[in-house]
């Protein structure tokens, strides 16, 4: 099977100032491919640096994809790393040197000299084309290995790779498949338990755990001799996976939980409105990324405050007083009375303390109470969450994604 290696060039990315999303989307792609990556790497804008990394990937990777490090300025050396590790000569590519005058010319600017370089490429090699910026990409080798080099802007690298990289990737003799079953708040180690002895996690596919805000995927990999091949080696484990975990598992492959609820909302002709205090209006921005979803979600309001809560939802102040806006009866006065006003299937009150300041005994930071209300009557969770305000919320607008998923359902 050909194998692959990742490398990420730029000091952002080594300090963690950005995240690679880059790696992540490569390694996709390239399993979609049947071509196995056997790892990520990063090296800051050093030439010797990058030069080692691409070193050492050679002596294990068929193919080595770079991003970064090829644009204008003094710091972007991947095209003189490459050509070291290749030993070959930089040269000039006259047509793309002429790409980027225009390009800056449609723009009534002249041409620094600085974006020349961009424009050169280790002798020997290919350039890639870059229709969307100044900085092509190129095509080398360092020892028996094919090094692609691209930007490293997302929406660039990903076009180059798709129109440039692909064509010229050596021919697989397999195909790699995942895919993905989620899960939501079933600890990981509880679906590990549940797994271990019934399924065959070390085998083909191999099976492996993800956990990712409150999401726990199930991940399975399998090769083949054919993409089909690989995936119908994983339909069995997957629905063995999807009968022992039951009703905590949400959905697969590229399913979030906003999906889903847009999904089921739309196959019942059901709609939605939310009543938001703790998580500040994420859920009705979670909803609303779902193309469509404009049928189905009629209004959400953000009612913060004890006065927003009386005057938009008619919380009796004296309940306000009373139980205090953290609670069970406010939650559901709050689902309720929001469903009976936008005139919708579906009700949602979320009232919570993110934190970092605002718990007591009584109510800590974490505390948060989450109400669906429907033609059938009100369902209410109690939670107790940890972390960080933003986790809190982003908890806690799961819990109530969660809930209407369970009400749908």
């Amino acid at each position: 099977m050909i194998t692959a290696e990742i490398i990420s060039v730029g000091d952002e990315i080594t300090s963690g100032q950005i995240a690679d999303t880059n790696a992540a989307w490569l390694s996709q792609r390239l399993g979609d491919l049947g071509i196995a990556v056997m790892a990520h790497s990063a090296a800051r804008d050093v030439q010797s640096e990058i030069v080692d990394a691409l070193k050492r990937a050679a002596r294990q990777a068929d193919v080595i994809v770079v991003t970064g490090g090829v644009g204008p300025t003094h710091d972007d050396l991947t095209r003189e790393a490459a050509a070291e590790a290749a030993g070959a000569e930089l040269v000039a590519h006259e047509p793309s040197l002429e790409h980027i005058r225009e390009i800056f010319a449609r723009r009534g600017l002249v041409m620094p000299d600085s974006n020349s370089k961009q424009a050169t490429y280790p002798a020997g090699g290919d350039i890639l084309p870059n229709a969307n910026g100044t900085a092509a990409g190129f095509r080398t080798t360092v020892g028996s290995a094919n090094v692609f080099a691209l930007p490293g802007v997302p929406s660039e690298m990903m076009q180059m790779f798709t129109d440039e990289v692909v064509p010229r990737l050596p021919a697989s003799d397999g195909a790699i498949a995942v895919r993905m079953l989620h899960s939501f708040w079933m600890s990981e180690s509880v679906i590990a338990d549940k797994l271990t002895g019934e399924i065959d996690l070390d085998g083909n596919p191999k099976v492996g755990l993800l956990a990712t805000g409150g999401v726990i995927s199930v991940k399975f990999t399998a090769c083949a001799e054919t993409h089909e091949a690989a995936l119908a080696l994983i339909e069995p484990p997957l629905e063995k996976a999807r009968r022992l975990l039951g009703e905590p598992v949400f959905g697969e492959d590229d399913d979030t939980l906003e999906r889903v609820v847009a999904r089921l909302l739309a196959e019942q002709g059901k709609t939605i409105a939310l009543a938001e205090s703790c998580t500040g209006g994420l859920v009705a921005h979670w909803l609303t990324n779902v193309p469509g979803i404009s049928d189905h979600f009629v209004q959400g309001l953000v009612t913060y405050s004890n006065e927003a809560k009386t005057r938009l939802l008619g919380v009796p102040e004296e309940l306000l007083k009373k139980v205090g806006a953290v609670s069970e009866e406010v939650a559901r006065l709050m689902a309720e009375n929001v469903r009976e006003r936008a005139g919708t299937d579906i009700g949602v009150g979320i009232s919570g303390i993110a934190g970092p300041g605002g718990g007591t005994p009584e109510k800590p930071v974490g505390a948060v109470h989450v109400a669906v209300a429907t033609a059938d009557g009100t369902v209410h969770r109690k939670l107790k969450l940890r972390g960080a305000r933003e986790v809190v919320k982003d908890r806690a607008a799961k819990h109530a994604l969660n809930l209407v998923r369970l009400a749908l359902r």
